[in-house]
């Protein structure tokens, strides 16, 4: 029971370096949490991010796997499995600035296909294929999104910002 308070302890202050914009010390905390517990999902997910954010995107890649690995091994299967889409999320995202679209598709088809009602996995799509000057498909990703997300005013943004384009 002390372990998992600690592990819980751990995420928490990761997670606040992370959004403090500590990176370093974020990765340092990580570093250490995953040599007492190595299969800690928290500790890959927080340091990946700051990977992320520092521009390693092949460690952050690492990192988000061994998350993903560790995920399945978690006592809370329900919790992970959003925590596991936002990672596969973040990994689409990284292949995204890595310019390696084919490779962010894929992930996101994959996820796509487990999740179809999962609207982070067609924004991002549509962000992807918006880049690509796919307009259409971009917006008809956006509409799939929206369905399952009809509230989320990002989305509704991003559609308007679409359709302007699209017809100016």
């Amino acid at each position: 029971m002390r372990k998992i308070i600690q592990n819980i302890k751990s995420a928490s202050k990761a997670r606040e370096f992370l959004t403090e914009k500590k990176f370093y010390e974020c990765i340092d905390l990580c570093n250490m949490q995953i040599e007492l517990t190595p299969n800690d999902f928290y500790s890959f997910y927080y340091r990946g991010q700051c990977k992320t954010h520092l521009k390693l995107y092949d460690e952050a890649l690492k990192d988000f796997n061994e998350a993903l690995i560790n995920a399945d091994k978690n006592a809370f299967p329900k919790l992970m499995k959003e925590e596991k889409q936002e990672v596969e999320i973040r990994i689409a995202n990284i292949y995204r600035r890595q310019r390696k679209t084919e490779n962010a598709l894929e992930v996101l088809e994959i996820l796509i296909k487990k999740n179809p009602k999962y609207s982070g996995a067609y924004t991002e799509k549509a962000g992807i294929l918006s880049d690509l000057g796919q307009y259409q498909a971009a917006l008809d990703n956006i509409n799939l999104a929206i369905n399952y997300s009809p509230n989320d005013k990002k989305l509704i943004n991003f559609r308007a910002k679409l359709i302007n384009y699209m017809t100016n």
